[in-house]
């Protein structure tokens, strides 16, 4: 079951991998009427669907409550609120037929989605979460334990270009119902020649592998009303565009290569990074975090978008893993189930790692070199420096 926000979700999944059946409502009508989400509207909206789904769910499968191993539930992190109501169902569910109960880490089941598609993926691999809630750079080292090696400190790349979209105003009629990121990409790819330098800010400062998209919105948003006050000339909408993809693909990969350079130095990087979240489904964004996985001897697997969205099926197979795994977070016995589980808001997917990365890395990414097919390049700082003290002597 899958309940962190706005979607209420249920899925029946075997161990084999087999989605006998999948259910998901999502209220965007009632989302748009009120200007945004609305948590009370939300938990609602979970409490009157998810008798409906669950029903539903068990009749597409054709099976029943006692042909079911165990139940999985999304408890952190998301909305409290609405997390608190897939909580309260699957416990009762649990306890009413004898099942055990197995607590499911949100931004986990992001990661692991992809063994329910993929073979080739085994751990140790790293993964790259990006959404319009999370971004974070972490190592899976099995369905439970996670190092957690960079994370946005400041907002996510998604509501960064979805915010910056809607503050460009009316982006034509062709875009009518369509997703602010989907439109900046579409408009990016128009963009002129030069087009996504043509509206530079600022990097963010922040340090090691951790990331600030807070920053850039903030940048784009003061530009975007600067250039409208003076009038100099008209905003390029698809330049505006593709400067702003591009300095938020530059951003990831600035911090993906310090993850890289890090764990390539002590011989200890996985190499299959698996990218995830709503925003991998962006092909510029991902295409530029392919050439550096492949500058490192790293292969790039890219989540079907299917699950790239939250969904049911990747926390009942995360479920599934926990409970081949014997997982000590299981509620084995219905007995042993307690009346509530805390939902969080927040949780690291795993402990911090940060401190092991390198303050700087040991080579230069060409920033330049991220955008287009040309393959990535770097500078030695030692060489760098080698000329400068050459020239100064």
């Amino acid at each position: 079951m899958y309940f962190s926000c706005d979607d209420t979700a249920v899925a029946v999944v075997t161990s084999d991998r087999v989605i006998l059946s999948s259910e998901r409502i999502t209220e965007r009508a009632i989302q748009r009427k009120q200007g945004g989400i609305n948590p009370s509207v939300c938990a609602q909206q979970h409490r009157q669907n998810l008798p409906i789904l669950i029903e539903k769910c068990l009749e597409d499968a054709g099976t029943s409550p006692k042909d079911l191993d165990a139940v999985a539930v999304t408890v952190t992190p998301g909305l409290v609120i609405a997390l608190k109501e897939g909580i309260a169902a699957a416990i009762s569910f649990a306890r009413k037929h004898k099942l055990p109960l197995i607590p499911v880490h949100h931004m986990r089941a992001h990661a692991l989605s992809i063994l329910l598609v993929d073979d080739s993926v085994q751990f140790p691999f790293s993964t790259l979460l990006l959404s319009g809630g999370h971004a974070l750079i972490a190592v899976a080292e099995n369905a439970e334990n996670f190092k957690l090696y960079g994370q946005s400190v400041g907002g996510s790349p998604g509501e960064c270009i979805d915010k910056v979209a809607r503050h460009l105003g009316d982006l034509e009629s062709e875009f009518d119902g369509v997703h602010a990121g989907v439109a900046v990409e579409t408009l990016a790819s128009r963009s002129s020649e030069f087009g996504h330098q043509r509206y530079p800010i600022s990097f963010p400062s922040v340090g090691k592998a951790d990331m600030n998209f807070d920053q850039i919105k903030g940048s784009y948003l003061n530009l975007l009303d600067k250039l409208r006050r003076t009038e100099k000339e008209k905003v390029n909408v698809s330049d505006f565009c593709a400067s702003l993809q591009n300095t938020v693909t530059r951003h990831i990969a600035s911090k993906l290569h310090v993850f890289f350079d890090t764990l390539d130095s002590e011989k200890r990087l996985p190499k299959q990074l698996v990218v995830g979240g709503g925003v991998a489904a962006n092909e510029y964004i991902f295409n530029a975090v392919s050439k550096l996985s492949s500058a490192y001897g790293v292969s790039t697997v890219k989540t079907p978008l299917t699950l790239c969205t939250d969904n049911a099926e990747m926390i009942a197979y995360t479920g599934i893993l926990m409970h081949l795994n014997r997982s000590e977070s299981i509620y084995w016995r219905s007995e042993d189930i307690p009346d509530t589980i805390y939902a969080h808001a927040r949780t690291p997917i795993g402990p911090d790692a940060s401190s092991e990365i390198l303050n700087f890395p040991r080579r230069e990414l060409v920033n330049s070199t991220i955008h287009g097919s040309g393959p990535i390049r770097f500078r030695n700082y030692d060489n760098f420096r080698k000329v400068t003290l050459c020239r100064n002597s």
